[in-house]
């Protein structure tokens, strides 16, 4: 979920909470602050995505890891109100870590929330992630928080307001979410997973794997049955593709990705890059049967074979990397 929703949550859950007006200031930085602090793995995206994006679904967004967070979170937060009480603080903290994976949960996220006790992810896909719903309420909610004047009461006002939209919005999608998985009369198969469509109140989509490819498929709580949004075919792994699982930024890629896929493509140095992507990173492009995809995890290769360097692409954002030691001494 967004930062803007993560903060206006994490605060609203404190301001219906807490009414000792003394401690508010503290107790409500803890509470967003907690709420923020699970994304502090974002850091690993500077020595690259594929790293951050295979830690960020365990770690800091695990139950315990959350918990670790916000204990630094309140001890952080005391240094500057010494006078606030640790357990206090911890305990807005906590509230405002547990409503930060409450809400990627929601949407879409597939969190190990066991971890590192249990590794299985789960996932409850009611919205999409940056929903236009969820804001519109979080937003709201601020605009009447700041309306209403610097009182207690008002503040708490917004905040059970914020609060109860949310539960009742949710309770609508979660219904909408059954009826559109019941109508669709999924039939059983490889590795599926649900996102919520951006925007949409009934929309669904489907990614499924097998032998043969990768597909997504629209369900709506209309009903009717899934329409192919799109469809990439899977071939026999040539030898380049199948040296390219090698790499770390193509294993960790592979580690959190069921719906993954090569390519190839030659440039007019005979260099090759072979990348791999995720259905779930693209839409259909302007000719038919096309992809456009916003993120390519991969190497470059030499005319000969050899890898050259690691590339991860994320929107317009390249990164590249060197070889690890292992395969520059392999080649």
């Amino acid at each position: 979920m967004d930062p803007l929703t993560h903060m206006v949550v994490g605060r609203a859950v404190l301001a219906v909470a807490v009414r000792d007006e003394e401690q508010v200031r503290a107790i409500g930085a803890a509470a967003i602050l907690g709420a923020l602090a699970p994304d502090v793995d974002v850091a690993l995206a500077f020595a690259g995505w594929d790293r951050y994006i295979r830690a960020h679904q365990f770690g800091t967004h695990a139950l315990l890891g959350a918990l670790a967070m916000a204990c630094l979170t309140a001890a952080a937060v005391r240094l500057f109100a010494p006078r606030a009480r640790f357990n206090t603080l911890l305990a807005a903290a906590a509230a405002g870590a547990t409503s930060h994976i409450a809400l990627d949960l929601v949407s879409g996220a597939r969190i190990a929330l066991g971890w590192p006790l249990v590794n299985r992810r789960v996932s409850w896909p009611l919205v999409a992630m940056a929903d236009p719903w969820i804001i519109g309420i979080c937003m709201a909610g601020v605009i009447a928080a700041l309306s209403t004047g610097s009182s207690g009461g008002s503040r708490r006002g917004a905040a059970r307001w914020v609060i109860v939209t949310l539960t009742l919005f949710l309770a609508v999608k979660a219904a909408m979410f059954g009826l559109a998985i019941h109508r669709a009369d999924l039939h059983s198969g490889g590795p599926r997973a649900v996102e919520a469509r951006w925007g949409s109140l009934t929309e669904w989509f489907v990614f499924e794997r097998s032998d043969g490819g990768v597909r997504a498929s629209s369900i709506t709580a209309a009903g009717g049955p899934p329409v192919v949004v799109m469809w990439q075919p899977l071939e026999a792994e040539s030898a380049l593709v199948q040296s390219s699982r090698a790499l770390d930024a193509v294993r960790n890629f592979l580690a959190v990705h069921e719906f993954a896929f090569p390519t190839e493509q030659r440039d007019a140095s005979e260099r090759i890059s072979l990348l791999w992507s995720d259905l779930r990173y693209c839409q259909p492009g302007i000719a038919h049967g096309s992809l456009h995809c916003d993120v390519w995890v991969g190497g470059v290769y030499d005319r000969d074979g050899r890898a050259v360097t690691q590339e991860v692409t994320v929107g317009r954002v390249v990164q590249t990397r060197p070889l690890p030691q292992s395969d520059r001494t392999g080649n």
